[in-house]
């Protein structure tokens, strides 16, 4: 190209002679004749070079056919198998050419650009990251939601991918968007789908369907396989983990994370939309004005399950076990099984809450729960799970050592008396003035006692000032003149 534009200047412009021109640039007269007739300069040629394969490229493109993911070397096979035994071609000749031909038989999917109006269409789903989670590597997962018009986001952290998490993210992020879109886009997960039926029929899991319609949230299901129909949200996972998650980030805990999501969406307010070339926040602002209103009455947003309380005072949910207070054991229970916690309810009241475990087949038992089960068979003391791996504070448990090298087998009855504080103080109060007691050294059940009531701040001193209805009170006036100096002399 450079040629040709140097034959042009030259001949045409400054009027050098064609075989002056011919013999500088090394080339012959009717080359530089030929640039000087032609307009838009020299065009590449390209062709396909000629291989080994090219009487075999009609069995290829049958074997495509029949067989769209068949692999290169699986053709390369076949073809020696069955057709040319003596068949030489490197492995990467052979990709190139089956790739070609797989172009040429199935090319690619043309798409159409959307066009979306405010409020109609937002689509959400869930990523899983590595992180660092207080000093383990963990996979966590990224539920979140994009408006399709403005391009805003919400986007929470969780554990998991199941109903609680996808409840826990839809209502978060239509209570951030500040209203309701007309139409929110999803996949096809068992916790949503139970099956899929023909074209874009499916059979909604009861529970979900019952969350969205007291939600009044209508859900469009993608067709299998096909991303593009959620694309923006596909292009929106990146974006986060492109600015949170990569290089691999570090936090103590879930709520540090979200912190992060949410400050990321903040930012977004203030970018660019790629498409249309406006501030996310502007569109945003327009679109949340259509937004239809939250319901009065939102959804919680937990799945509900019931199980019967066995002898230890356990309820089970999935492989993990939680406690309630001995008095429920036996007893019928609901369940209520949220994102990060599980409420268990008896006769209607709340029983018991825990945080909900992460792992499996794991023991989320209160201490707590086992004190009146303890007082009555204190000797179970000594090997209660309760009181195992650090579910006691410390000093409590060195306070039950220090008491079984005094008293054996009647220690676990005067430790017991001192557990039974935190009915009515706090674990940790009671872990505190034990502590304070052992550094002073005494053991004393009785002794711990009085220095709990000494420390409870919960007695306030009484204020008179307060109650008007108790009569003025004054010091009464003592005469002592009666008592003279000479007459006290006299009496002694």
């Amino acid at each position: 190209m450079q040629q040709y534009e140097l034959i042009r200047l030259r001949c045409l412009r400054d009027g050098e002679p064609i075989k002056k021109v011919a013999r500088d640039l090394g080339l012959a007269p009717n080359t530089i004749r030929k640039y000087l007739r032609s307009t838009g300069g020299p065009k590449e040629l390209r062709y396909e070079r000629s291989t080994k394969l090219g009487p075999l490229v009609g069995v290829i493109d049958d074997l495509i056919r029949s067989t769209p993911k068949i692999t290169a070397t699986r053709v390369g096979t076949i073809l020696r198998e069955q057709y040319d035994a003596n068949l030489i071609i490197g492995e990467s000749q052979l990709r190139k050419v089956v790739a070609n031909r797989r172009k040429s038989i199935n090319p690619g999917e043309v798409f159409v650009r959307a066009h979306y109006m405010p409020g109609q269409v937002a689509e959400f789903d869930f990523t899983p990251v590595t992180i660092m989670l207080a000093g383990i590597l963990t996979v966590i997962q990224i539920f979140a939601m994009r408006l399709n018009y403005s391009g805003h986001f919400y986007a929470r952290a969780s554990h998991r991918v199941d109903r609680p998490a996808i409840f826990e993210g839809l209502l978060g992020a239509v209570q951030a968007f500040g209203g309701l879109m007309h139409t929110a886009v999803f996949d096809n997960p068992k916790t949503a789908v139970d099956k899929v039926l023909r074209g874009r029929e499916r059979e909604q899991n009861p529970v979900f369907a019952a969350f969205c319609g007291d939600l009044t949230l209508g859900v469009e299901f993608a067709a299998p396989r096909k991303g593009n129909e959620k694309g923006g949200v596909e292009g929106l996972m990146g974006y986060i983990e492109d600015n949170i998650f990569r290089p691999l980030s570090s936090y103590e805990t879930l709520e540090e994370v979200n912190a992060d999501l949410d400050r990321l969406a903040l930012i977004n307010l203030d970018r660019i939309h790629s498409t249309h070339r406006e501030r996310i926040g502007d569109r945003f602002l327009r679109e949340q004005a259509v937004l239809r209103p939250l319901p009065q009455h939102l959804p919680r947003p937990c799945v509900i399950e019931y199980a019967l309380v066995n002898k230890f005072a356990e309820v089970t949910v999935g492989t993990n076990r939680y406690s309630v207070p001995g008095r429920f054991a036996r007893q019928h229970a609901t369940v209520e099984v949220f994102d990060r916690r599980i409420v268990i309810l008896v006769g209607g009241k709340m029983a018991a809450e825990h945080p909900r475990a992460v792992g499996n087949r794991q023991m989320m038992i209160d201490p707590m729960h086992v004190i009146d089960v303890i007082d009555k068979k204190h000797r179970s003391a000594l090997r209660a799970l309760a009181f195992a791996e650090g579910r006691l504070p410390a000093p409590l448990l060195r306070l039950r050592e220090r008491l079984i090298e005094r008293d054996g087998p009647q220690a676990t009855k005067a430790w017991t008396s001192v557990l039974k504080l935190a009915k009515t103080y706090s674990l940790a109060d009671v872990a505190e003035v034990v502590e304070a007691a052992l550094a002073r050294g005494t053991f004393s059940p009785t002794e711990i006692l009085f220095m709990m009531r000494q420390r409870d701040r919960s007695i306030a001193p009484l204020e008179l000032g307060e109650h008007r209805e108790m009569p003025a009170c004054s010091a009464q006036v003592i005469d002592l003149s009666a008592y003279r100096i000479e007459h006290l002399i006299e009496v002694a």
